[in-house]
């Protein structure tokens, strides 16, 4: 590989010079003519920056890392994507790169540990809760990255009542699905949550139960479903649960591929979306585009709440020191998949 060196000696220079202007190509300090030989040179040389001897230089990275405690395939998950899509977006603009650490433990809070040992460098950081994490995992995450005294904003994490930099999605936690269905006179409804273990299944789940405690049909905790974000999983689930309630009138998913595997479910099992049995997703993702009929859903604006964060972290990494909670709140879209029972 060449160096700055190699491409000063070769045209007659100083290796200052040529990394003057290759750190800044509007620089007056180096002549035009001296600028036009320096490029041609790095073609010739086939020349390349070293991005990491610069950040041991200046002790910037222009990176940031992304700690997500899980052992699944990050790139699986529609939600994760949206996310990512919009930190991307936002943070490539003004130069920054993201780093992914994947990681062999097996818990979230060695699975941080690891990603930060991994990570060291970082100019900062995004820091997500999974369907793995309980509240005390996430705090003592929180509390792993605050030692690092880098600068990072949480995604995904409940409210916390720390000094940390939070996007926060109103929707997240509450069963705004539900909450149509009982507008539209529902009151046989099955949820069907991501995973059993994780924070947000637990908010969701208590939210449900109040809802449904108002009612004559009551709560049932048997109608808690979980589909772990699976199209088989989901499907398997609601196949069972329909013989089990026939009675079922709605269906309230935690993300439209869960909920699009429920409405082939329904139609397996003889019956008809929305006739039968409406449904409503989450996300607002693609799939929620691509079903028959078009499903009802709960737009969370993820790829917006990736930008936020970004926002977030770029304010504070130019030297903002308050502390901010953007709360982000969701929309429902309004399509096929449910009807109104009179």
């Amino acid at each position: 590989m060449s160096s700055i060196k190699e491409i000063a000696k070769y045209i007659g220079i100083s290796p200052a010079s040529v990394s003057i202007y290759l750190n800044n190509k509007d620089t007056n300090r180096v002549s035009r003519e001296t600028k036009i030989r320096i490029d041609q040179a790095v073609k010739d040389f086939n020349y390349h920056k070293n991005f990491f001897a610069k950040s041991l230089s200046t002790h910037e990275s222009n990176l940031i890392g992304i700690l997500i405690p899980t052992i699944l395939p990050l790139f699986e998950n529609d939600y994760t994507n949206a996310l990512l899509a919009g930190i991307q977006t936002r943070l490539s603009y003004f130069g920054y790169g993201i780093l992914f650490f994947p990681s062999s433990a097996q818990s979230s809070i060695e699975i941080v540990k690891e990603q930060l040992e991994k990570s060291a460098g970082c100019d900062g950081y995004l820091l997500f809760s999974t369907g793995f994490c309980t509240m005390n995992q996430i705090r003592k995450n929180i509390e792993e990255v605050k030692q690092t005294k880098r600068p990072f904003v949480t995604l995904n994490i409940p409210r916390v009542d720390e000094d940390v930099n939070q996007v926060l999605l109103e929707d997240l936690d509450v069963v705004s699905g539900v909450r149509y269905l009982l507008k539209n006179g529902h009151r046989n409804i099955l949820l069907l949550l991501g995973r059993s273990k994780g924070e947000h299944s637990r908010y969701l789940k208590d939210d449900f139960k109040q809802l449904m405690e108002q009612y004559p049909a009551g709560y049932d905790d048997h109608k808690v479903l979980y589909g772990e974000y699976s199209a088989e999983k989901s499907y398997s689930v609601i196949r069972t649960a329909l013989e089990k309630y026939p009675e079922t009138t709605g269906i309230c998913c935690m993300s439209d591929i869960m909920a699009a595997s429920s409405m082939q479910a329904i139609r397996d099992s003889g019956k008809s979306v929305p006739s039968d049995i409406s449904v409503i997703g989450r996300n607002n993702s693609i799939h929620s585009k691509l079903t028959y009929p078009l499903l009802s859903t709960i737009d969370l604006h993820m790829r917006e709440a990736g930008l936020s964060a970004a926002n977030l972290l770029l304010d504070t990494l130019a030297g903002n020191t308050v502390t901010q909670k953007i709360l982000m709140s969701g929309s429902l879209v309004e399509r096929d998949s449910v009807r109104m029972i009179v």
